[in-house]
């Protein structure tokens, strides 16, 4: 996902390799609020308490404000909100076929 925004419109010197496993941290991130919505967290700075739901919500606004704005460089901003968008996909999936399914119904 990095790699495809980093093309459209960009110039040839801002398109570089992206590694890491952010992506999939952000689409387990994900699967968690939309799992357990109403869990409370405590972040640590600030110290406030918020359902996940509304955590992972402004994580993604975060992340997608500052890979619109450019802030904060040399991070993957789009790499993690494609990592959510991948999850989000994904946990549709295996809510319609369940991992597994086909071969209990083998039996």
């Amino acid at each position: 996902m990095q790699l495809f925004v980093a093309t459209q419109g960009a110039g040839e010197g801002d398109i570089y390799p992206t590694i890491g496993a952010s992506g999939g941290v952000f689409g387990l991130l994900l699967a968690f609020g939309l799992t357990f919505p109403t869990e409370r967290l405590m972040l640590l700075f600030p110290p406030v308490v918020l359902q996940a739901k509304w955590f992972v919500l402004i994580y993604g606004a975060v992340e997608l404000w500052a890979g619109v704005t450019g802030t904060l460089a040399g991070v993957a901003h789009f790499a993690h909100l494609g990592g959510m968008l991948f999850g989000y996909i994904l946990l549709l999936y295996w809510r319609r076929h369940p991992p597994g399914y086909q071969t209990l119904r083998k039996r």
